[in-house]
């Protein structure tokens, strides 16, 4: 009963939140926002404007230029920036998200993030929901599903599970498909997990990415598909500097089958063939994502400093109040010394490959190419971890603080294909930082931050004990994010253990196909899947199919605890009702079936693993319906 009241209070508040919000959008006749006086650095990498006015409109940047050139209208309010620099918003290329990062990505300046570790139908409705006001956080830009190949042979087995994970693509066709699947599902850019499938799989999802104007990310991890392969695929923007240490390496035979992340293999690197990539990458205009922080972690010249900071990072109160404990955990353990767990021959040869690594990024940004900063979270604190990518990429890829400045903000913007974000310009989402010191004199001043703006709004940049952003988290406490079905382990072990389909019963009730048994003892239900396991806030009383095995005559389903009406049509099917009073409330469902007591075995207990039922609010048009079908 406490997550219902915790749901009607939350869009009490929300629905606060979404008047402001949308008066401040779409009334006529509104009050502009001003920012005057201060230094404009508007993310295009020209000279800084000094003395600018930046003027918003709801939403958009409308007007930006030297004071005198840009008129300011009547009743605007203004905020005077005059001794401070304006930048664009930080825009994360590789954030991945979990509901207890929202504050702090805005804290420090994160206005939007690309979630390349999808999140499914879950992602959306988050998505939806801060853009809405529902609750403060960055624009989320979301991938959906990410697409894996089928192995070499094509006979890799799709095993994904609904809410998590990648979906297997075998053919080009297959391909395609999934990627017009994402779109309609609301993806705002295509990714790609692995590289095990030929080029021409990954080719395929690329050009029908593009011909809807939607940017590509790809992991190219091989053995099908890597380094070269994936620009030539079609790649905008390639993780973990996609994988390019293994073919620049003078013996590239000693890292073929080199999938790791860490940058062993540029100790190995071949200058000429350096020189040849950065050619390559260059002339096909793909980004590198380098994940220093995550994937070179421990090597960076301030990582000393970087332990620190992540530390103190989690000393607030109010954050502490809902940040859950394992998160700062893992990310501190992350975080940990390379000279605690690696031997010291493994120790020098990736401090080797980590200086060959940056020198090679170097040349690529020197050579005119581009590279996007990125956390990489749960490898660093949200928010901040954005920022010590960055410094590291001043401090050893030795890149200027304009160019820093610019892998986390217009290059990332342009490179996904998303054309509302990156710049300080015209017909842009207002979001943009102002901040107390020079950013081009040292790229750490973006720290020190005066104001945060996001949508034309200025942002509350404290935590707050209050803060409730997981309404469509299965469990906020204990998981990150997860399958619509939970605990499948148990469930098999289980399966394996009790589920007897082909046994003879002495009354014919166990055993024989089609029947449903009506026992004095109950065996243990086991869940398999939900149908639908999405439905919009709003939907009319709707029949949900459930599949799995040991169900009864008398197996009851339940909903957040409550009993629903249950229709037992087999032994592993059951359909349960929610009604529309339920699905008047956006939110995460959990759904279990339980077994009439006594059980055979106890130690099993009387009830199934976990499901869920994600229940997006109403303006979540686009979704999946029917992700655990293949389209």
């Amino acid at each position: 009963m406490q997550r219902k009241i915790f749901r009607g209070a939350l869009m009490a508040c929300a629905a606060a939140l979404l008047w402001s919000a949308s008066d401040g959008v779409n009334a006529q006749g509104q009050q502009a926002l001003v920012i005057q006086g201060g230094t404009l650095i508007d993310g295009n990498g020209g000279a800084p404007v000094a003395n600018s006015v930046v003027v918003i409109q709801g939403n958009r940047i409308v007007a930006v230029g030297a004071a005198g050139r840009v008129q300011v209208p009547a009743g605007a309010q203004v905020i005077n920036a005059a001794g401070k620099w304006i930048t664009p918003g930080l825009v994360d290329a590789k954030a991945n998200w979990n509901w207890q990062y929202a504050e702090a990505f805005l804290r420090w300046g994160v206005t939007s993030a690309m979630i390349t570790g999808t999140r499914n139908d879950t992602g959306v409705a988050d998505r939806d929901a801060i853009n809405h006001g529902m609750w403060p956080g960055p624009r989320l830009y979301q991938g959906v599903i990410n697409l894996q190949g089928g192995g070499m042979d094509g006979k890799k087995p799709d095993n994904y599970r609904p809410g998590n994970g990648g979906r297997i693509v075998h053919t080009p066709e297959e391909a395609r498909a999934q990627v017009r699947y994402n779109i309609e599902s609301g993806a705002d850019f295509i990714g790609t997990n692995d590289g095990e499938a030929p080029p021409e799989v990954f080719a395929a999802a690329a050009d029908e990415a593009h011909k809807a104007g939607l940017g590509v990310v790809m992991r190219c991890v091989g053995p099908g598909t890597l380094a070269k392969n994936c620009v030539e695929a079609g790649a905008d923007v390639m993780i973990h500097t996609g994988e390019i240490g293994n073919v620049l390496a003078k013996d590239p035979t000693k890292w073929a089958t080199y999938i790791g992340l860490p940058p062993d293999p540029y100790c190995d690197m071949d200058a000429a063939k350096s020189k040849d990539m950065v050619a390559f990458l260059v002339a096909h205009n793909t980004a590198l994502e380098p994940d220093l922080m995550a994937a070179d972690r421990g090597f960076g010249s301030t990582w000393k400093k970087i332990q620190q900071e992540t530390k103190d990072a989690f000393t607030d109160e109010n954050l502490l109040a809902y940040y859950p404990a394992y998160a700062i955990a893992d990310v501190i353990e992350n975080q940990k010394d390379p000279s605690t767990y690696l031997p010291a021959d493994k120790l020098a040869n990736r401090k080797c490959g980590y200086d060959n690594h940056v020198k090679f990024l170097h040349d690529v940004v020197e050579a005119g190419g581009h590279i996007v900063a990125a956390s990489d979270i749960t490898q660093t604190p949200p928010g901040l971890g954005l920022h010590q990518e960055m410094e590291l990429f001043q401090v050893d890829v030795k890149m200027t603080p304009m160019k820093v400045l610019q892998s986390a903000t217009k290059w990332v913007a342009d490179h996904f294909h998303i054309k509302d974000v990156g710049s300080v310009e015209p017909g842009k989402y207002a979001d943009l930082i102002i901040a107390n010191a020079d950013p081009l004199l040292d790229i750490r001043n973006l720290r020190n931050i005066s104001m945060v703006i996001k949508d034309g709004k200025v942002q509350d940049r404290e935590y707050h004990p209050w803060f409730r952003g997981w309404l469509f988290a299965n469990d906020p406490q204990n998981a990150d994010f997860g399958s619509v079905v939970e605990g499948d382990n148990w469930a098999d072990a289980l399966k394996r253990a009790t589920w007897r389909p082909n046994i003879a019963a002495a009354r014919g009730e166990p055993g024989i196909p089609g029947s449903i048994p009506d026992l004095n003892t109950s065996p243990t239900p086991g869940l398999e899947s939900v149908y639908p396991h999405t439905l919009i806030q709003g939907s009319p009383t709707t029949e949900l199919t459930l599949k799995g095995f040991n169900f009864v005559k008398r197996s009851v389903v339940y909903v957040d605890d409550m009993p629903v009406p249950t229709r037992v049509v087999s032994r592993t099917e059951i359909r349960a009702t929610v009604d529309a009073n339920t699905l008047a409330q956006a939110g995460n469902y959990d759904i279990t079936i339980r077994n009439p007591k006594p059980v055979i075995d106890v130690q099993w207990g009387d009830r199934s693993n976990k499901g869920h039922l994600l229940v997006p609010f109403s303006f979540t048009t686009k979704y999946s319906r029917n992700m655990d079908v293949k389209p």
